[in-house]
């Protein structure tokens, strides 16, 4: 079943251009990568949708900025992304609740999140996104990075 689900968000995700993939949390103690562990959801309905940034330049809402895009299930409140392989470097995660499944971060009409939402470093938005400054870490290319976000809701 979840290897049916994998190849269906795929397949939706290759026509958006995005670079997607899912990963299982067992990969995570065999490769080198960034482990991004978020707990806090006030249920498991929809999925996780976890975007790695590399640099400032269109962090956070530019998605086309994003180098890497991953798509995950939530099992008893909690999910993780393993962004595998990436490089030594600086970067920031953002991660939202996608409580209905439309792969959009959605708003009330005066422009409040109705869906969760989070920042390396569990940084917290104060009327606007947290900065890079405030997001970003440090990696370093040859080990395990865990970076645990703990879900917003307003």
């Amino acid at each position: 079943m979840k290897s049916k689900i994998a190849a269906v968000a795929f397949a939706f995700a290759l026509p958006c251009g995005l670079k997607t993939s899912t990963v299982r949390a067992e990969s995570a103690a065999q490769a080198n990568g960034i482990d991004v562990v978020v707990t806090g959801f006030r249920n498991s309905n929809g999925q996780l949708g976890c975007r790695l940034f590399a640099g400032p330049e269109g962090y956070p809402k530019n998605n086309s900025k994003a180098i890497r895009t991953i798509w995950t299930p939530i099992q008893n409140n909690s999910a993780r992304c393993f962004f595998d392989g990436a490089a030594a470097g600086t970067y920031s995660v953002t991660v939202f609740h996608d409580e209905n499944s439309n792969r959009k971060f959605d708003y009330n009409w005066v422009g409040y999140p109705v869906e969760g939402y989070g920042f390396s470093n569990n940084a917290k938005a104060q009327f606007k996104a947290p900065s890079w400054d405030e997001t970003s870490f440090s990696y370093d290319g040859a080990s395990v990075k865990v970076i645990s976000i703990t879900m917003i809701y307003r």
